[in-house]
């Protein structure tokens, strides 16, 4: 083994689609007035570490050795949110995490607690207590990391039935349409997100393309209405939203517990 391996970084690979789904869009750098530079110090700090560990995260990486027996103590179903649950697993020495609603991603052993895809520039780590058990893992990705507590088998399969019942009878995620209705008016008011609403990855990432979204936006005219059309396998909600000059297509994640929108993905329908 020893090898290193070439891969190719994709930021529309499915599985962001349980990490983080981003607004569309690049923002080019514009002036801020001087009243506002105070606040944006701990942004700018953050987006210091977010883009450290983005490069971290892109490296090249180096499988190394791996006894495929030792991968058996991190069997199991790790919760990374109430409705994304990794379920990570071995056939014979191939080592397998696979989110919920995403294939299986195949993953590469890294160090003996760290693993690396190939398919995506992600890493996940596994986390152990003073004795030596599995306590959960982390997920190393656009420069975020995000914790995954390990949880039963059963805590998992009811949650993968509860979102079933959610796709077969086309139920939308509580909270969803008037997310998406307070970002869209958001836009239309203000030209930018409602950054307040959002969980702290998305909030910078809405900052960091927020240009481009705004342009879209005021291309399409005013908010006529909103529709839901169906529940994604990963548990996403996805909408149509229709303004005076076109359509969007709207894919938000199920919102936090503590209500704020965690993923949220515009695309210009035809």
């Amino acid at each position: 083994m020893n090898a290193t391996r070439a891969r190719p970084v994709s930021l529309t690979h499915p599985m962001l689609l349980g990490a983080a789904l981003v607004l569309i869009g690049i923002l080019g750098p514009r002036a801020l007035p001087q009243a506002h530079a105070a606040a944006m110090r701990p942004m700018q700090s953050t987006a210091t570490l977010q883009a450290r560990r983005l490069a971290a995260q892109t490296r090249p990486q180096h499988e190394v050795a791996f006894n495929p027996v030792d991968f058996d103590k991190f069997v199991g179903d790790y919760e990374l949110s109430p409705t994304a649950f990794f379920h990570v697993f071995r056939r014979g020495d191939h080592y397998f995490a696979q989110l919920t609603g995403q294939p299986p991603v195949r993953e590469y052993p890294e160090s003996p607690t760290t693993f690396f895809a190939t398919v995506v520039a992600a890493q996940i780590s596994f986390l152990t207590d003073a004795h030596g058990r599995v306590t959960g893992l982390v997920l190393h990705q656009n420069g975020d990391l995000r914790s995954a507590p390990r949880v039963s088998r059963q805590i998992a399969a009811r949650a993968a039935a509860r979102l079933q019942r959610r796709i077969q009878n086309n139920i939308p995620s509580p909270g969803t349409a008037a997310a998406v209705r307070a970002q869209i008016r958001s836009f239309e008011r203000t030209g930018h997100a409602r950054y307040a609403a959002m969980a702290p990855a998305l909030a910078a990432a809405a900052r960091s393309q927020a240009g481009k979204a705004a342009a879209l936006f005021h291309s399409l005219g005013a908010f006529r209405s909103l529709r839901h059309d169906k529940v994604l396998a990963n548990g996403a909600d996805d909408y149509v939203a229709t303004f005076a000059h076109g359509q969007l297509e709207v894919i938000i994640a199920p919102l936090t517990s503590q209500g704020k929108v965690q993923g949220l993905f515009f695309h210009p329908l035809p």
